[in-house]
């Protein structure tokens, strides 16, 4: 029989693990919880990644979106889903449409992410990726045919 013990390793903002070290603490660096994180996707797109507080100012406040039934049993209105919504365009206009900085806005304002259903980070994140891949496409053509 052989028995070992691993290490694992927590971000200090989610629920997230692993069993690297260096890879918790470069999922750290760049969580959307993380209130100083510094953005891979701002980066990658050489936009200006802005202020995590200034995001969330321009989020609805969700403490105000709250029914309670009772003390045991409480939920967001749709109202927040509404709101939510509504500044999304704003959010966008400010990230320069940065799905990374927008999640982290979400999040950081403390509203749960399936509320904002004009936001989809899957579909937007395969949208930003396809652009920087098609742009590196077209700059290594360039090289290539400049030979």
């Amino acid at each position: 029989m052989r028995k070992a013990k691993r290490w694992r390793y927590y971000c200090g903002y989610c629920k997230k693990t692993g069993g690297s070290g260096a890879a918790m603490l470069r999922h750290e660096e760049g969580c959307t919880l993380n209130p100083n994180r510094f953005c891979r996707v701002c980066n990658a797109i050489e936009a200006e990644q802005k202020s995590i507080a200034h995001l969330i100012s321009v989020m609805p406040d969700p403490k105000e979106y709250i029914h309670r039934a009772n003390d045991n049993c409480s939920w967001f209105t749709d109202e927040l889903t509404v709101a939510s919504n509504a500044v999304l365009p704003d959010l966008r206009d400010m990230t320069e449409n940065c799905p990374a900085c927008i999640m982290a806005a979400i999040r950081q304002a403390g509203i749960p992410v399936p509320m904002v259903t004009d936001f989809d980070w899957t579909k937007e994140m395969a949208s930003i990726w396809s652009e920087i891949n098609s742009a590196q496409r077209d700059e290594d053509e360039r090289y290539y045919c400049n030979e």
